[in-house]
């Protein structure tokens, strides 16, 4: 038998450890790889398309991706409205609504119900007997808590008001964070950003604030119905939503 020299055999010795724990490592547990970051919109869960007016042109069509897991009673209430199958309220939608207002690059708000119908009569015997009657906003008892981390950091996106309580929408013509503190994006326009430019680009009226402040501030005082709607940013032209539907 040919024995090992000291310096072959110190070389073994060294290995002895590498050999004994190599097997023991084979037998430890697996880790799990840590989850990939998840950049960019969230997930589109269902398609709109709206068939928008302006004055009196032909409709022009856009098609609206809503974030149903991102801010799930927001985008069912804009699909309900638009296909007319909000619970409680099926006679509500979006055809022929309107927009009330354009911040030329900062808001464009649409989806003001004709006229009437999101209202309703509610009667209520006061102290003395008498029949009290006033308008309540029907979208009033279709709050949510919808909570998301995005963003109005770019143009196209659409948004609702958040804690619900309103039908109107906004599409963003620009970047404005301002939005953030009041709406919650529930999706954004796949494609027809063109039609969201033409709207940007509608005339407004301008009042001036000084002459007109007294009088609505007496209208509002008096309960005129006609104080309650923004004038500020109205459009000109008349916008409106001819056609809405699911894809």
């Amino acid at each position: 038998m040919k024995l090992l020299s000291r310096r072959s055999f110190s070389s073994v010795a060294a290995l002895l450890p590498l050999i004994v724990q190599r097997p023991l490592l084979a037998m430890e547990e697996p880790t799990s790889a840590a989850a990939p970051a998840v950049d960019g919109p969230p997930a589109i869960t269902k398609k709109i398309s709206l068939g928008i007016a302006i004055g009196t042109g032909e409709p022009q069509f856009m098609t609206v991706g809503l974030y149903g897991d991102a801010a799930p009673a927001s985008a069912a209430l804009f699909a309900n409205l638009c296909t007319a199958s909000l619970p409680g309220a099926p006679d509500l939608t979006y055809r022929n609504s309107q927009a009330t207002r354009v911040e030329r690059d900062k808001l464009i708000v649409l989806g003001r119900l004709s006229a009437g119908s999101a209202q309703a009569v509610s009667r209520r015997l006061d102290d003395t007997g008498y029949i009290r009657q006033e308008l309540v906003d029907k979208a009033e008892q279709y709050t949510n808590s919808d909570s998301n981390e995005l963003r109005h950091d770019r143009a196209g996106l659409l948004s609702l008001k958040k804690g619900g309580g309103s039908f109107e929408f906004v599409l963003s013509p620009a970047a404005n964070r301002a939005l953030d503190a009041d709406y919650i994006v529930a999706g954004e326009v796949l494609s027809g950003l063109d039609v969201v430019a033409a709207m940007n680009a509608v005339p407004t009226k301008t009042p001036n604030a000084v002459l007109n402040a007294p009088y609505a501030a007496a209208a509002k005082v008096g309960g005129d119905v006609r104080a309650r709607v923004e004038t500020v940013g109205k459009p000109l032209l008349k916008i409106s939503v001819r056609s809405c539907e699911v894809l």
